[in-house]
């Protein structure tokens, strides 16, 4: 009776400590985006506000094409989006306001997922018809993650709607992983410049080489991979494989905190 009280307290804390630190991360995560959205609004909102479009492709390569009006509506949609996605999205997982403004939650949940499905199709057709900076593996790779966003998207809604309100929330988390994809490129990038101290695995010049292309699918997999796992550790309610969960998620937020101050310092204030 002893060891199974004793067994289950040591479950229920070590349950606790997953929470804390998954948190923990949650909100150096946001504090991270939080932060690029404030950077792709005022440098791309500047230059559109400027009738400076042509800045933009000091970023992003083809971003505006003269005369080509709606690739480059696309492109401003595709922009605002990304803004209203990183700002709105992680309001969605504060239980306050889920609990006490269910109001707010519901219709801010359904313009997060109309906007990431439309950036999702918006991200792929930019793809195809301006091309990435990291050629044609870069071009697969982010098609993939436009088209994950759109069938996460509409997951979401479908279990919203059936009620099926823990599927929901699941479905609604890898939606917010996947969406994230390209802040994640940019911090693994910055991350890894950080370690190295210079270009290691690619070209600079030519933005090309075997750490770009695994970066590429790994901007969006690798979070989706350690989610699942973390999903099957909550579950299972093992307390050994809580624990151990928690310190690779306690590490993971480091070097997370490590690349949104490299990409900070390294891409994003210089160009303000």
């Amino acid at each position: 009776m002893n060891t199974t009280y004793a067994k289950e307290n040591k479950t229920i804390k070590s349950q606790k400590i997953l929470v804390l630190v998954s948190q923990f991360w949650f909100v150096i995560a946001v504090l991270g985006q939080w932060i690029f959205a404030y950077y792709v609004t005022t440098f791309y909102g500047t230059a559109a506000m400027d009738g400076d479009f042509q800045k933009w492709n000091e970023v992003l390569p083809h971003g505006y094409t003269e005369g080509a009006t709606i690739s480059n509506i696309v492109v401003g949609i595709h922009l605002l989006f990304a803004v209203i996605i990183i700002i709105g999205g992680p309001l969605q997982f504060i239980d306050k306001i889920r609990t006490k403004a269910r109001s707010f939650h519901r219709w801010n949940g359904k313009i997060y997922i109309v906007t990431t499905f439309i950036a999702g199709f918006s991200g792929i057709y930019m793809i195809l018809s301006k091309g990435a900076v990291t050629g044609w593996i870069g071009d697969v790779s982010v098609s993939f993650n436009g088209v994950l966003m759109m069938i996460f998207a509409v997951l979401a809604w479908r279990t919203a709607l059936q009620k099926k309100f823990l599927v929901h929330k699941r479905w609604v988390l890898r939606l917010f992983l996947a969406v994230n994809g390209v802040w994640f490129f940019r911090i693994g990038l910055m991350l890894w410049l950080f370690i190295h101290g210079k270009p290691v695995g690619f070209d600079a010049e030519t933005f090309r080489g075997p750490f770009i292309t695994f970066l590429g699918f790994g901007q969006y997999v690798i979070p989706l991979m350690i989610l699942e796992t973390y999903f099957r550790v909550k579950d299972r309610k093992i307390a050994l494989e809580q624990l151990s969960m928690s310190l690779f998620l306690f590490v993971a937020t480091i070097a997370t905190g490590v690349g949104i101050f490299a990409a900070t310092m390294g891409l994003w204030l210089p160009r303000l």
